[in-house]
């Protein structure tokens, strides 16, 4: 189980360590959490003056811009019936997004922040609905 350090524990750790020059492990012993938190506390605070920690896990902001969307509406109706690859790309080249958005990237853009639904287009054969084809189907 995980075990945090809350933001105060964080601010009088440092106070211990940096400004009355305690030992990290008298510091830890009093905390009961390990030396070792308290060294990457200090350590975090000596290197980058910083006292919270950085969130975990990927970026949580949007890359998709309202510009974005705004062409993407005016211009759906011209990429109807196309692939969506296209659709990326061309919305990268025009914008010249750096790096370019993934395909996933738009499409979850369309699907959360406007009203359209991209609808999955698959090949047919071209003897589809011959009567051949259609009785290989039935068996």
């Amino acid at each position: 189980m995980r075990r945090c350090v809350v933001i105060s524990s964080w601010e009088r750790i440092i106070e211990l360590v940096v400004d009355q020059a305690k030992t990290m492990a008298m510091v830890a012993r009093n905390f009961n959490i390990p030396a070792s938190t308290v060294r990457s506390i200090a350590n975090t605070f000596i290197q980058a003056n910083r006292i919270s920690q950085l969130p975990r896990g990927g970026s949580r902001i949007s890359r998709v811009q309202q510009s974005h969307l705004d062409w993407l509406i005016e211009n759906m109706d011209e990429f109807a019936g196309r692939l969506f690859e296209l659709l990326t790309n061309q919305l990268n080249e025009h914008f010249q997004i750096q790096p370019p958005l993934s395909q996933r990237t738009v499409d979850r853009a369309i699907d959360k922040l406007t009203a359209y639904t991209l609808k999955l287009m698959r090949a047919d054969a071209e003897r589809y609905n011959e009567p051949e084809h259609i009785e290989s189907r039935r068996q």
